[in-house]
């Protein structure tokens, strides 16, 4: 329960209950599960276990009604062929579990250009892979290594070393801890300049790099206890209860909080982490389970923008044939 028999373990939401049936109840709720809403009609966010914000009361309020899905495999701007107005942005990689690697090949071979050029000159197996836009929303493709990471730099710090969703939240919690300290010693860069800039724990006249390192070092050692803490804590939950949910986070963030408390000695200062990072960690979590996810939506193909205004879209009127003002 909770997760694909055969795939990877997934985020799950307990899809709420009537409002008739207690929370203590031990009855069990067999009804419509879209119960605030006219009978009959269904919702197939709410279907699929996920967290749906708005809620259509009736039919024709829903998009389900009025703007059908269209098949899997026909979507020319959803990555994968997948409607891109009903599913996350899967050329984001996201939490989707998987190794990164393998996640940009499958969307580059998934798009719609690598598809068009591969039949029209039979591309070798061994061929190193070509730049697209997987939801054509850009005249600017993405480089294969760049795929996933929104982030034309490819060498991003999160293409290096251990990644926290090569695997899912149950398994690699050794690899889920390295990540976490990986992260966490590249935001103690900035974070030490702010602490001496603030405090002056270095004066201006002695910094040096030396001076910088020795004050990083001496700043590092609590973040690196509850990061770290934190990942062991959520993805040994994980992999013990078999579950991906809200409660993983309950436990996380205690024992984020219990660390805390144990090294500065002062169990209001844990509690308040406890609390803090557990209320940041269940909205991740609702996040994850929402219609979009981390992901968010595909971004509509447009040919204006910020760079030339609402009207960019005249720029393409060149030569002998013009763009049509109406519908064909």
């Amino acid at each position: 329960m909770g997760h694909d028999e055969d795939g990877p373990l997934r985020p799950t939401y307990n899809v709420e209950r009537p409002p008739w049936i207690g929370l203590y109840s031990d009855r069990t709720y067999k009804g419509q599960p879209e119960y605030w809403a006219e009978p009959g009609l269904k919702d197939s966010v709410v279907r699929k276990g996920q967290f749906r914000g708005n809620r259509a009361a009736y039919k024709e309020e829903s998009r389900d009604f009025f703007d059908p899905a269209v098949p899997d495999g026909t979507s020319l701007t959803g990555p994968n062929g997948l409607d891109s107005t009903r599913t996350p942005n899967l050329a984001v990689k996201g939490d989707q579990p998987g190794n990164l690697a393998e996640f940009q090949k499958k969307i580059m071979e998934g798009s719609l250009q690598y598809k068009r050029i591969a039949e029209k000159y039979n591309l070798s197996k061994e061929h190193p892979g070509l730049a697209v836009s997987p939801t054509l929303s850009t005249l600017q493709l993405t480089p294969v290594e760049n795929l996933g990471i929104l982030n034309f730099n490819k060498y991003n710090v999160r293409t290096w070393g251990p990644r926290f969703f090569d695997k899912p939240l149950n398994e690699g919690t050794a690899e889920k801890v390295a990540a976490a300290a990986k992260y966490t010693a590249v935001a103690m860069i900035p974070l030490t300049f702010i602490e001496i800039r603030a405090t002056h724990s270095v004066k201006v006249a002695d910094f040096t790099p030396r001076e910088y390192f020795k004050r990083y070092l001496k700043l590092s050692p609590i973040p690196f206890a509850l990061t770290m803490s934190w990942a062991f804590a959520i993805s040994s939950s994980a992999a013990i209860r078999n579950k991906d949910d809200v409660y993983n986070h309950y436990i996380a963030g205690a024992t984020t909080g219990l660390v805390l408390a144990t090294i500065k000695n002062n169990l209001y200062l844990g509690f308040l982490a406890a609390a803090t990072t557990t209320v940041l960690g269940l909205a991740w979590q609702y996040q994850r389970v929402s219609e979009y996810g981390l992901q968010g939506r595909t971004p509509p193909q447009s040919t204006a923008g910020f760079h030339g205004g609402p009207l960019g879209w005249q720029l393409t009127q060149q030569g002998d044939a013009a763009v049509p003002n109406r519908a064909i």
